[in-house]
């Protein structure tokens, strides 16, 4: 077994007051909560997929999303709405132990494994953090058993089912081994192991070839949230069988796509009309081929929840750094002002004048997508990686404002984070504790801060950036600490030496839009600092005395129409 170096706080003990507190209530109220949960269930109990399409990955990726967002933002209209999915789910088992959304005699055809997976993701997921109810338990068994049987002799899914070299099958992995943690079956077990040692992918084994240094874009076919999927099963046999190698691979792999593949908006996904491919995005983000979309909701999704699994399982700094770029960018800036709506191109193109395209729907007439399902549980992400618990006390991953409360030591224990982060760097942590309680708050400092100071009973340091500040000591109720994370503009050069750049202050992209600015005409930045203004619809924006103006990237063309336009990399 491998035990995490950090863990989620249990659901609700994190209130959050800033920007994602803001965006986890309103996808309650505007998305998830609209979401009619009983055409889901009847996508299994009708075998609605008999066209070969993939109706069958919305329920669990919708539930899934909503647990997560429950944990961060309790809300019992949406649980049980949450209970009755589930409840739903669970009645459509077959005889044989199967449910799914393809017709007996179109079985393991197309997408039939896909959307398996996501059903027993989703049934993990309530077992383990809403309700362990037996039936479901039962369900998780029987549903995975039954899956396992119909590949008999060492066969894998992908070599029946072939879309994408095989990865969307094969990405099975990490439900069977959820399953085999829940269940205890021994065969379950094996039958991922097997699947892992095999490779995941039809024409390479993508774990040796990314152990061997092949690039993200050069494993399988490139499909990129598939394959990280892939990635995420092996973290799950690590947590069970201790093989602490499979993490240096994940965080080898992890590493490689920050470096070869996350646009400067921390999206990610290049190639085709979705963006659905990893294709050496960091670079060809500035020139991308024709017809091609950047930044799928889904792969950014996966990227964060990927790199959530990394930092719980190493405790590094570096791979919070990452997250948090994404979430206040990335995702941040594919939800729709509302939360209503959720996008699946980010972006296109990032050098000229474009809008941020709503999700269409991909099945005529069934009214969902991939990214405006799986957008919600990006957010969850961020209430989880926020605050998260350690053995010596507890990480601080994130400083909008919020309230924690907790234990520690048998003790309740909490704190209360103000400021305006992440558009200010000045955060007060005050300590809420009725007893003293003998902890360590590990603070981390951003790698992107160059002068942070922490002020802490009238003494001030400067911690090392791109690591965690840690204070222990005996907390007392009424404690505060200061910190100071000064966020200077700091221009971005392009990777194709074009001459472009982009505008970052401290953890947000500023850019045009055409609200503030005419987007597209020459940015001329000086040395001054700009002052704060206020604009309908957008969290931060600032001119400089020149007249230039920008804002932050997740306000930015958050409207969804063809004439807000944004420009991300300027001239």
């Amino acid at each position: 077994m491998y035990k995490d170096i950090q863990a989620a706080l249990p659901g609700g003990s994190v209130k959050f007051a800033g920007p994602l507190g803001n965006a986890l209530r309103l996808t309650v109220e505007n998305r998830l909560k609209k979401v009619d949960y009983e055409k889901l269930v009847r996508s299994f109990r009708d075998h609605e997929d008999g066209d070969s399409r993939w109706r069958g990955e919305f329920w669990g990726k919708i539930v899934r999303s909503a647990i997560r967002v429950l944990q961060s933002n309790p809300d019992p209209e949406l649980e049980k709405m949450v209970r009755d999915a589930v409840r739903g789910l669970c009645d459509c088992i077959e005889p044989d132990g199967c449910i799914s959304t393809y017709p007996k005699e179109k079985r393991l055809q197309d997408w039939d494994a896909w959307g398996r997976k996501y059903a027993i993701l989703g049934l993990c997921r309530y077992y383990r953090y809403v309700e362990q109810d037996p039936r479901v338990l039962e369900t998780i068994r029987r549903m995975t058993a039954n899956f396992i049987a119909s590949f008999p002799g060492g066969a894998r899914p992908g070599d029946k089912l072939r879309w994408h070299d095989g990865m969307p099958a094969n990405s099975i992995l990490g439900a069977v081994e959820l399953a085999a943690r829940l269940t205890g079956e021994p065969s379950f077990f094996a039958w991922a192991k097997r699947l892992a040692d095999s490779g995941c992918a039809n024409s390479m084994d993508i774990f040796a070839e990314s152990r061997a240094g092949r690039r993200p874009a050069d494993l399988g076919n490139g499909k990129a949230y598939e394959m990280t999927s892939c990635f995420e099963g092996l973290l799950e046999i690590c947590r069970d069988n201790g093989d602490t190698s499979l993490l240096e691979l994940s965080l080898n792999y992890f590493r490689d796509i920050v470096r070869y593949e996350l646009f400067v908006t921390g999206a990610a996904g290049l190639k085709d009309c979705w963006g659905e491919f990893w294709d050496h995005g960091t670079l060809n983000q500035m020139n991308p081929p024709p017809k091609t979309a950047l930044g799928e909701t889904c792969i950014t999704t996966t990227v964060l929840r990927f790199a959530n699994h990394l930092l719980r399982m190493s405790g590094d700094s570096r791979i919070a750094d990452v997250m948090e770029y994404s979430l206040i960018n990335g995702i941040f800036g594919a939800m729709k002002f509302d939360g209503s709506w959720w996008n699946h191109r980010n972006l296109t193109p990032l050098t000229e004048p474009a809008y941020k395209w709503p999700a269409g729907d991909q099945i005529q007439g069934y009214g969902e997508d991939c990214c405006l399902a799986q957008g919600p549980e990006a957010l969850g992400v961020g209430g989880q990686f926020a605050v998260m618990r350690r053995a010596d006390g507890f990480a601080v991953n994130y400083f909008e404002a919020m309230e924690v409360n907790s234990e520690f030591g048998g003790k309740p224990f909490g704190f209360k984070i103000t400021g305006g982060y992440p558009d200010d760097g000045e955060i007060r942590i005050e300590i809420c504790s009725a007893d003293p309680v003998e902890c360590t708050l590990a603070l981390r400092i951003p790698g992107w801060c160059e002068d942070p100071v922490v002020e802490l009973d009238g003494r001030t340091w400067s911690p090392a950036a791109g690591r965690y500040a840690e204070l222990r000591r005996t907390w007392n109720d009424g404690d505060v600490i200061r910190l100071s994370l000064p966020m200077p503009i700091v221009r971005v050069s392009a990777p194709d030496n074009s001459g472009r750049f982009a505008v970052r202050r401290g953890p947000v992209l500023l850019v045009q839009d055409a609200r503030i600015c005419e987007v597209g005409s020459p940015c001329v930045l000086t040395s001054d600092e700009p002052k704060r203004i206020t604009h309908p619809g957008i969290r931060a924006a600032y001119e400089w005395p020149n007249g230039t103006r920008l804002c932050d990237y997740a306000s930015a063309g958050n409207l969804f129409e063809p004439e807000d336009t944004v420009c991300v990399w300027l001239k």
